[in-house]
């Protein structure tokens, strides 16, 4: 006969066997169910964005952005270094990671021209002039930069403007072509490149956009996330040096967008813990770029027609 205390640590252990069970499946279900609240609530302390209506699908971001590539690269001097481009894919690979949305097949190139310029295209076509690498103080700031492109292309911001062209009857380039169909769309957009087109001429509020979401690519990739506005300082202030900055020839005064960079980082909590702010690499890169002769003349004769129509760095101000 088992003994009674026996007996009952039997009879307890047998019962408790799937109570325990339960309770482990419990356990990791609550676990599973925190996780899946916690992940946005770690990004709740920032301002939330969404891409607008658009009548194009990421394929044909990607298309289009093709067609304007190789037009682009006809009409811009392009640096064409194999070294400054592997680097900027580099950074801007790090940079897209943490891209919401789309995973485009974003790409980087600098262009030979020592302005202060940058510009996106629909599908993840970025293109980094070379006065801006040679300018900026840190690596931070450069990704900066290329973050704020990335969240236009993320964004989805050049095709949501040729989406608010079509339906507010607009032409792109022919409206017969355009109007005849989507893939006559795409071939019309992709056979009129200006810096100055709807893909490219964004209003005040998708410029804000793309600082707010560009400021939190930045902190996402343990960049420190003040840099963009640190950049729109250091550029401002050379220009009221006397500096030759050509996006101030024809743009506002970037305060109101500093002020609103500066809210997201605080929103945020301030810069991530154990920032990064630059890298050897960077300084090399910069460094060999600074050696460089500056543009030939011809380049640059031949970049002035295009740049008086372009859409800068801090952006036109379309008033809309």
């Amino acid at each position: 006969m088992t003994p009674r205390s026996s007996r009952f640590s039997i009879c307890n252990h047998v019962q408790l066997r799937p109570a325990r069970r339960a309770l482990r499946i419990l356990g990791v279900t609550s676990l599973a169910v925190l996780a899946v609240f916690a992940a946005p609530l770690v990004r709740a302390d920032r301002t939330p964005l969404k891409p607008g209506v658009n009548m194009f699908s990421p394929q044909q971001d990607i298309a289009i952005g093709q067609k304007e590539a190789a037009l682009a690269e006809r009409q811009l001097p392009m640096l064409d270094d194999s070294r400054v481009d592997a680097y900027l894919n580099a950074l801007g690979e790090k940079l897209a990671g943490h891209a919401p949305g789309y995973p485009f097949p974003y790409q980087f190139r600098c262009v030979n021209d020592e302005a202060v310029n940058a510009f996106a295209l629909p599908g993840g076509f970025i293109y980094i002039y070379r006065g801006t690498i040679e300018d900026a103080d840190s690596e931070a700031q450069l990704a900066a930069v290329m973050a704020h492109e990335i969240a236009h292309v993320a964004l989805r911001h050049g095709t949501n403007r040729a989406t608010k062209a079509y339906w507010g009857n607009l032409t792109l380039a022919s409206a017969g072509g355009f109007f005849s169909g989507m893939g006559n769309a795409i071939e019309e957009l992709g056979s009129h490149f200006t810096l100055d087109s709807v893909l490219l001429k964004y209003t005040r509020a998708e410029e804000s956009q793309a600082d707010i979401l560009g400021t939190q690519i930045l902190y996402d990739s343990g960049y420190d996330s003040r840099a963009l506005a640190q950049f729109f300082e250091k550029v401002q202030e050379e220009s009221r040096r006397g500096r030759r900055i050509r996006f101030f020839s024809d743009h506002p005064s970037p305060a109101h967008r500093i002020e609103r960079v500066d809210k997201e980082v605080e929103k945020m909590g301030g810069p991530p813990k154990d920032y990064k702010s630059n890298s050897d690499d960077f300084l090399e890169v910069r460094r060999y770029l600074r050696a460089m002769p500056a543009p030939p003349p011809a380049q640059q004769k031949k970049l002035k027609g295009v740049s008086s129509e372009a859409r800068l760095l801090l952006g036109r101000d379309s008033g809309d």
